[in-house]
């Protein structure tokens, strides 16, 4: 009797790890209540970006210069 070993999900989390999702997903959260935010790639501080008039229509992080939209 043979057993199979089991790999992890493919896009899942990773022991515990947040996903890109995670990752984006937080981003957008703080950014839409016009919060800094941790930015996905660097984890430094990602500033809303305004309109002319109206919510943030993203954010751009002021270390690595990593721009959401």
């Amino acid at each position: 009797m043979s057993t199979l070993a089991v790999a992890p999900p493919l896009f899942g989390p990773l022991d515990g790890e947040p996903t890109l999702d995670d990752e984006l997903v937080g981003a957008w959260e703080g950014l839409a209540a016009r919060r800094t935010a941790p930015c996905p790639v660097c984890h430094g501080d990602m500033e809303p970006d305004y309109s002319a008039a109206g919510p943030p229509i993203g954010g751009r992080c002021a270390a690595c210069g990593t721009t959401l939209r």
